[in-house]
C-alpha cells in the first residue's frame, strides 16, 4: 500500500498462539515496527520474530524487577496506562493483536486502527466468576476488574475496524464493544506436518496446563479408561496432575516443535477439552492426520466435524452431567466431567471417523497461513481505502468499516 504500518501486541512472555499470529502478520508486513507493553528477555529467540524491532513501554522495566518476572496478571491495573503510552505518530495504519489491552492504543482521527482480536479479556468478562467466585470476599480484585471493564469498553470504541479469530469471538466483540467483526481464522502452519506416518495406540492432549483447558478432567478420564495418554505442555497444574496421573498417563512437559509434530503424527487421536476462542491445536492435529475428540463448545465447533474429523463431547451432546470429586473438579464447568470424555473416546473407538489422514490434512489446510494472508490483505486494503475516502469526503464512509461483510 506504500504506507507505514505499526503492529501492536500484548506483553510478550513466550511464543504461543497469539505470538504465532503476530509472527505471520510481521512476515506479511516486513517493514512494520512491533510494539508491545513488555517483552521478556529471550522470549523470541529461535522464533520467526527474532531480530525484529520490538518497542516496549515503561511496564517492561517494572516486570524486570526481581520477583515480578512472569507475574503479568498482577500488572493488570497498570496495563491500560502503559498501552496508551505507545507513540504511534508517523504511522498510517495500526494493526493491534488483542486479547487484553493492545486495542487501547491512542491514534489520531487520520490514522486507521484495525484490531485482530483473539478475544476480549476473558478473565474480565466471560470467565470473571471463575477467577473471582461470587461467594469469595475479594473487594480489591472485583474493583480492579470492574474498572478494567469500563476502560476496555471505552478502548473498543476507539478501534476503526475489528476482525475476530472465530465466530465465537465475533459474538463476544458484538456484546463487549457493540461492533461487528469480520471473521478471519488464525494461521496454522499446516505444512510442517506429515499425515502419512503410521499410527500408534496412544492419545495426545496438547496445551498449557491451566484450569480452563481442563487437563485434570482428561487425565481423570484416562485413569478410568486405562488407555495410554501423552500430555504435552507445562503450566501451574503440573504438580497436581503428577499426583493424580495413573501409570498409563505420560506427562511429557514442553516439547520442541519437531517433537510435538512427531506425537501428533503417530497418535490415534487428540483429546481437546478446552472451550477455546479458536484453538490451533485441533487444526494442527488434523494437519498431522489425527482425528480430534473435542469439547462441544467454542472454536472447536468451527474446525471439528462430528463423525467426519472427530467426536464432540460435553454440553449439547444429550448427556446429563455426572458426579466427580477432588482433583477432577478443578477447572471444569457444569456439564463436563471425566465420564463425558470416557464416553467420547469409547464412541470414537467404536465408530471412528469418515475422513482418512490425507483428507484430514486437506481439511486443516483451510486454516493455513496462505488463506490467512489473503484474508488479512483484503481486510486491511479495503479498510484503508474506505478510511481514506472518509477522510477526504466526510464521515459517511467510516461507518462501513464495522458493517457485516
Amino acid at each position: 500500500m506504500g504506507v507505514k504500518v505499526a503492529l501492536v501486541h500484548e506483553c510478550i512472555a513466550g511464543y504461543h498462539g497469539s505470538e504465532r499470529v503476530l509472527a505471520v502478520l510481521a512476515g506479511l508486513y516486513p517493514e512494520a515496527v512491533i510494539f508491545a507493553t513488555a517483552c521478556e528477555k529471550g522470549a523470541l529467540v529461535g522464533t520467526p520474530l527474532a531480530g525484529r524491532e520490538v518497542r516496549t513501554t515503561w511496564l517492561d522495566g517494572v516486570l524486570r524487577v526481581p520477583g515480578l518476572g512472569g507475574r503479568h496478571r498482577l500488572m493488570l491495573p497498570l496495563m491500560p496506562h502503559a498501552v496508551e503510552t505507545h507513540d504511534l505518530r508517523g504511522f498510517d495504519v495500526v494493526i493491534s493483536s488483542h486479547h487484553a489491552v493492545a486495542h487501547g492504543v491512542l491514534t489520531r482521527a487520520d490514522q486507521l486502527h484495525l484490531c485482530y482480536t483473539h478475544s476480549p479479556a476473558r478473565y474480565a468478562w466471560d470467565l470473571v466468576h471463575e477467577h473471582v467466585p461470587p461467594g469469595r470476599a475479594a473487594p480489591i480484585k472485583r474493583c480492579v476488574l470492574h474498572r478494567f471493564r469500563q476502560w476496555d469498553q471505552l478502548a473498543g470504541r476507539r478501534v476503526d475496524g475489528f476482525a475476530a479469530n472465530s465466530n465465537v469471538v465475533a459474538r463476544r466483540i458484538a456484546k463487549t464493544y457493540g461492533k461487528t467483526a469480520r471473521v478471519i481464522h488464525p494461521p496454522v502452519d499446516t505444512e510442517r506436518f506429515d499425515p502419512t506416518q503410521s499410527r500408534d495406540d496412544f492419545y495426545v492432549m496438547l496445551g498449557r496446563l491451566v484450569p480452563y483447558k481442563r487437563p485434570d478432567v482428561v487425565v481423570a478420564a484416562f485413569n478410568k479408561l486405562g488407555k495410554r495418554l501423552v500430555v504435552v505442555g507445562d503450566g501451574p497444574m503440573m504438580k497436581a496432575l503428577r499426583r493424580m496421573a495413573g501409570p498409563n498417563v505420560e506427562l511429557a512437559g514442553e516439547l520442541s516443535e519437531a517433537e510435538v509434530a512427531d506425537r501428533l503424527q503417530r497418535c490415534r487421536a487428540m483429546v481437546f477439552a478446552a472451550e477455546e476462542d479458536f484453538g490451533m491445536a485441533p487444526v494442527e492435529a488434523m494437519a498431522a492426520g489425527a482425528p480430534v475428540i473435542a469439547f462441544n463448545r467454542g472454536g472447536a465447533l468451527e474446525t471439528v466435524i462430528e463423525g467426519q474429523s472427530g467426536c464432540l463431547f460435553g454440553r449439547s451432546t444429550g448427556r446429563s452431567p455426572g458426579k466427580t470429586s477432588g482433583e477432577a473438579l478443578k477447572g471444569q464447568t457444569a456439564g463436563l466431567n471425566p465420564d463425558d470424555v470416557v464416553e467420547a473416546v469409547r464412541r470414537f473407538e467404536a465408530q471412528g471417523v469418515t475422513l482418512d489422514a490425507g483428507q484430514l490434512h486437506l481439511q486443516a489446510r483451510r486454516f493455513g497461513i496462505e488463506p490467512f494472508h489473503h484474508a488479512v490483505v483484503d481486510w486491511v486494503d479495503t479498510a484503508f481505502r474506505l478510511h481514506e475516502a472518509s477522510c477526504e469526503g466526510g464521515p459517511a464512509q467510516a461507518a462501513c468499516l464495522n458493517e457485516p461483510e
